[in-house]
């Protein structure tokens, strides 16, 4: 996958990618802006976990900084006089841009990490094992970009591979989201047999697993299509990155409203006074 002009095959990648994230970053951004609200302002009498805010805030804006940097690329590569601009005269662009996707998965997979290690009651094993393995993931993921010299840079719209290192990333980072969603829908599923007699409850326990198991499959799927376009080193590979640094925006918001169901449901566990096990649910 070289991608050195226009004329290069899989270069309609280049628009469609560019403009499937600004198309996907607009609608998340209006969900991720009424879901902090909610959060933050309207969910009191409940308390505030400011930890989960401040991550998820640093997720978005990750994500909208990979957002600006790809544009800014599109726009000054296709914008500009002929000769169009080389990969060398891009490559910071097109650096920081492959680090963002990585610092903003790698972030994904920490707010995911916090809110089983929460539901967990903070169980320290839950939150280590997926961290541990997050770590290795990240640490992959910058040892193969630092290394790249700017000469191989020929691309102005894709930053140069290391296979091994990127391949590494995607597998260790497909194995904490597969790992941390198998825990949380665990953990729902024990939770949720005391509340069995309440209608309300159960709904919330419902809607909250229909949430997380969504947020799973998305990951997972956006990581499988990194993962498989990666190895045959596709073009389709740039419109997969570009629409997988959206779908961690989108996580973060069913994260927001995730918390505040979570707090519905210990808090209302708690409060009954015949229920079996409510010290162990009370968060």
């Amino acid at each position: 996958m070289i991608l050195e002009d226009v004329t290069a095959d899989g270069a309609y990648a280049v628009i469609v990618s560019d403009s499937l994230e600004i198309l996907l970053f607009g609608i998340y951004s209006v969900f991720f802006t009424f879901a902090l609200m909610i959060l933050t302002v309207y969910k009191r009498p409940l308390p505030v976990d400011w930890l989960a805010v401040v991550a998820t805030c640093a997720l978005y804006s990750t994500c909208m900084a990979h957002c600006s940097v790809v544009t800014t690329d599109r726009f000054s590569t296709l914008a500009s006089p002929w000769p169009m601009p080389n990969g060398q005269e891009m490559s910071n662009l097109l650096r920081g841009g492959d680090a963002l996707l990585k610092f903003a998965t790698f972030l994904s997979e920490l707010v995911m990490i916090h809110r089983c290690w929460s539901m967990w009651d903070h169980r320290w094993p839950v939150f280590w094992v997926p961290a541990l393995v997050a770590f290795a993931g990240f640490a992959c993921a910058l040892i193969g970009p630092i290394r790249i010299p700017i000469s191989e840079f020929n691309s102005p719209f894709v930053a140069p591979r290391m296979l091994p290192f990127d391949i590494s990333f995607c597998v260790l980072a497909l194995l904490v989201e597969l790992l941390v969603t198998y825990l949380i829908c665990y953990r729902l599923r024990r939770i949720s047999a005391p509340a069995r007699n309440f209608v309300s409850i159960s709904d919330i326990v419902r809607s909250l697993a229909t949430c997380f198991i969504e947020t799973g499959a998305l990951l997972v799927i956006a990581q499988v299509g990194l993962l498989i376009f990666l190895a045959l080193e596709h073009p389709f590979v740039i419109i997969v990155e570009s629409v997988a640094a959206q779908i961690y925006v989108r996580t973060s918001t069913i994260r927001l409203h995730s918390r505040i169901m979570m707090d519905l449901l210990t808090g209302n566990c708690a409060d009954t006074d015949d229920h079996p096990s409510r010290d162990r649910l009370a968060t």
